[in-house]
């Protein structure tokens, strides 16, 4: 029953998308927006990805997915004159697709944003021993002016190996740091450790999960230059998003 969902989900597109912004911590203003995938037919997008992930649709669903996320921040770019950027999330194995890259070119040919604006987010959890594989698609991916971004960072064991050998563009630490890290020290020497590296590499650090005022001022104190989470902007439908760009006065976060 569940792979009949899922191709139906599929074949008849029965997903949206909610958009996620993320926050320049010292200016306070949305860098960009994260695209996270939602559906009545699955509530949770999770069950979803590993319904597909066991059938021979997986990468068509991730690429509709990417195409309509793509396609719907398109308008806000058109709408507003907007240059910031869009993440969309990727697992690995769909990313080492050979056709990964063309497809994605060729969605992008259709659009008017430039690929300095698209953040590829790639699950840590998902890469796992096969780094050396991603390596190569993800310097194609690069020299095609795509960003890339590492997720969850601290979640899984090969968090500092994929941060050392992709060199991504960013890296966004799991939410797990976030929480309670005006009271923890340890937290705040974790946090502090990786946006050094960060700062030192040139690389843009995000800290997820921020969900009260007090762990933003920490973040703030510690080096952490980008945030995401609740206490700053909900996942949002596309016309709200368009609404606060265009300076809705009243748009409420």
């Amino acid at each position: 029953m569940s792979i009949a969902k899922v191709n139906d989900l599929i074949d008849n597109e029965k997903f949206e998308h909610h958009f996620q912004a993320l926050y320049d911590l010292h200016t306070l203003t949305p860098i960009g927006y994260e695209a996270l995938l939602r559906s009545t037919v699955f509530s949770n997008p999770e069950i979803l990805f590993e319904k597909a992930s066991h059938t021979d649709r997986f990468f068509e669903l991730e690429m509709r997915s990417i195409k309509k996320a793509l396609f719907y921040y398109n308008t806000i770019v058109k709408d507003t004159c907007s240059n910031k950027k869009i993440l969309i999330n990727v697992f690995p194995s769909n990313l080492a697709n050979p056709n990964f890259l063309q497809q994605i070119n060729d969605l992008m040919m259709k659009t008017h944003l430039s690929s300095s604006q698209i953040i590829i987010e790639i699950n840590e959890s998902e890469i796992n021993q096969r780094i050396d594989v991603f390596g190569l698609t993800v310097s194609k991916l690069q020299s095609a002016g795509y960003l890339i971004a590492i997720d969850d960072v601290g979640k899984g064991v090969s968090s500092l190996q994929a941060i050392v050998e992709l060199e991504p563009d960013y890296v966004k630490m799991d939410r797990y740091f976030a929480k309670h890290l005006a009271k923890s020290t340890r937290k705040q020497e974790m946090v502090s450790s990786i946006a050094t590296y960060c700062l030192n590499t040139g690389t843009k650090f995000v800290l997820e999960g921020i969900e009260i005022p007090e762990d933003l001022e920490v973040a703030k104190s510690i080096g952490v230059s980008i945030v995401q989470g609740f206490l700053l902007a909900k996942p949002q439908p596309l016309e709200t998003i368009r609404k606060f760009e265009m300076g809705d006065s009243d748009f409420v976060v």
